[in-house]
């Protein structure tokens, strides 16, 4: 894919320059979080579902998260077909400095507007009344309830994850 260049972008400043290494970081660090957090609220859905259908607000809850997620995935997804590699085809990680700060620069905005949206499902979550454990437990993994919630907080907290790799957030 070919991308125009704007000429009246500034070259970023020498402390904004992110190399491949860490974007590639970035890009892994959030498609994990985003699928853990989606992995968990697919199962709490499921699990919610078999065990009780008749909690209607907590599977309407799910239903919503778990559809919002799937639409963060997509659209990070877009982003690395689009900015990410060099080209679909060939999967292959952009490696000009022009290129990597275009999809730094991408990623960063599209994260600030995913980090909007996980705001507003973390509060909507949190107007819930917490199920009973009995209803969100599963022996081998313990207590789904709490880990969907910690997935979306470590979602949340990714800008702190950002920081330890020095790059801009």
């Amino acid at each position: 894919m070919l991308r125009s260049v704007d000429s009246s972008q500034q070259a970023p400043e020498p402390s904004m320059i992110v190399s491949a290494d860490t974007l590639w970081r970035l890009n892994h660090e959030y498609s994990n979080r985003l699928a853990k957090a989606h992995t968990y609220f697919a199962l709490l859905e499921q699990l919610v579902d078999e065990r009780d259908g008749q909690d209607e607000q907590l599977g309407a809850a799910l239903h919503y998260t778990l559809a919002h997620l799937d639409a963060l995935k997509g659209e990070h997804r877009d982003w690395r077909y689009a900015y990410f590699y060099e080209h679909p085809d060939s999967k292959r990680m952009v490696q000009t400095d022009a290129a990597i700060q275009e999809a730094l620069g991408t990623f960063v905005r599209m994260r600030s507007q995913h980090e909007r949206y996980l705001i507003d499902l973390y509060q909507a979550l949190e107007t819930i009344p917490r199920p009973h454990p009995g209803l969100t437990t599963v022996p081998a993994n313990g207590d789904l309830w709490d880990k969907t919630r910690l997935a979306l907080y470590q979602l949340l907290d990714f800008n702190n994850y950002v920081e330890t790799l020095g790059a801009p957030t």
